[in-house]
């Protein structure tokens, strides 16, 4: 068993058995179902929300281990947005999606804990090694 800690705050314990909660923010309906499928055949554990303020609740209700967030979400509030709230209060690491790869969303996305973006249309190994690769890096513990 691992217990994370941040600034004497007990964060979650997992056990190395314990499957990955993945919190995937996506608007589109389609893609929610295509990024699930992949996310559980992988073997992860996911939960699902469609807009910004959705994620920031969904934070307070079960902390996910690690975020998959779109970037241009319904609701008011961008994917930037939602995180830069959920990483004021939660250290946890996000990896952004996005078909926009403008250079200045990209540079938008550069916030403490972010640690990829991913452009759709995403292949499943590429998600796979991107979520392992924050995971490690992140909580600092090998996976592979």
């Amino acid at each position: 068993m691992v217990t994370f800690v941040f600034e004497n705050f007990c964060l979650f314990k997992m056990n190395f058995m314990d499957k990955i909660k993945i919190l995937l923010v996506e608007d589109d309906k389609m893609l929610c179902t295509v990024f699930d499928m992949f996310l559980k055949e992988l073997g992860y554990e996911c939960s699902v929300v469609q807009t910004g303020r959705d994620a920031i609740e969904k934070c307070k209700e079960n902390l996910p281990h690690l975020i998959l967030m779109d970037i241009h979400l319904r609701g008011g509030m961008s994917g930037i947005d939602a995180a830069k709230e959920i990483l004021n209060n939660y250290d946890l690491p996000v990896i952004f999606i996005s078909s926009d790869d403008s250079k200045e969303t990209i540079q938008e996305t550069k916030l403490p804990n972010t640690y990829n973006f991913l452009v759709k249309p995403l292949l499943k190994n590429a998600l796979q090694e991107a979520i392992n690769s924050a995971y490690e890096k992140h909580y600092q513990i090998s996976i592979s």
